[in-house]
Order: structure tokens, then sequence, then C-alpha cells
């Protein structure tokens, strides 16, 4: 039994994972611009998170056309959704007036708007076009 344990494991988060978008659906989907000024977008949006959102230090990377699929307990019910992914690195004070350190993170854009953070590329819900 002790055996069988970890395969029935495996193929349940294996059956969790999401299917990726096809050629076709890359090709005709709509991702939308990204505007002028995104990069405020996402500090104003981040910051509502941080203690000390002035001390931020942002470097933001090359956004890339990317896909996103909600997961099936979500409201859309599993939705694709296509628009940008932006990777950004962010090192901020904590409670103390110190930096915490840079941290790597993720924001997905799409319809106008950041609709996730730290969207997990490989992880089977996310993934860039090519």
């Amino acid at each position: 039994m002790k055996k069988i344990t970890p395969l029935l494991l495996a193929l349940m988060l294996s059956a969790c994972a999401a299917t990726p978008p096809s050629q076709t659906q890359i090709q005709m989907a709509n991702y939308g611009s990204l505007p002028n000024d995104y990069q405020q977008q996402v500090k104003d949006w981040w910051g509502r998170m941080l203690k000390d959102p002035y001390s931020a230090q942002y470097t933001f990377g090359e956004p890339s056309k990317a896909w996103f699929k909600d997961g099936i307990l979500a409201d859309s019910g599993g939705q694709m959704r296509f628009g940008w992914l932006i990777p950004l690195t962010v090192n901020a004070k904590n409670s103390y007036g110190g930096y915490t350190g840079s941290e790597s993170h993720t924001v997905f854009y799409s319809n106008g708007k950041i609709e996730s953070a730290d969207a997990q590329v490989g992880a089977g819900y996310t993934g860039k076009v090519f």
C-alpha cells in the first residue's frame, strides 16, 4: 500500500495541471496592449501590500506575451486568459526600517488591469508565448 500512495499522489497532482493552449489559440489570442505607464500601475498596485511603499525599489524585466489559466475553483471555472507577464524585483523596507533584499516576482496584466501576481511560469497555469 505504501508504494501505491506516492504513485496515486503523483497521478492526482498531474491531473490538476492545466492544459496549455494550442498553437492556434496562441496565434488567435488577443493579448491587448501594454500601456506606457504599466510600470507605475504595477508600483501603485504592489505598493498597497508594503509597509513603506515609498521606499520600494523596483527593477523591471522585459514584458512578454503570456497565457494564464484560472484554477477550476475560481469564479470563472478555469478560464484561459491571454495578456502580458511582467517580471520584476522589489526591494522594500521592513518594520525596522531596513531593506529586506530584492525579491523576484511576476505580474500578469490582462484586459487593461493587473489580474494576478506571482504567476508560476512552468507550473501548468502560466506560460510565456515565444
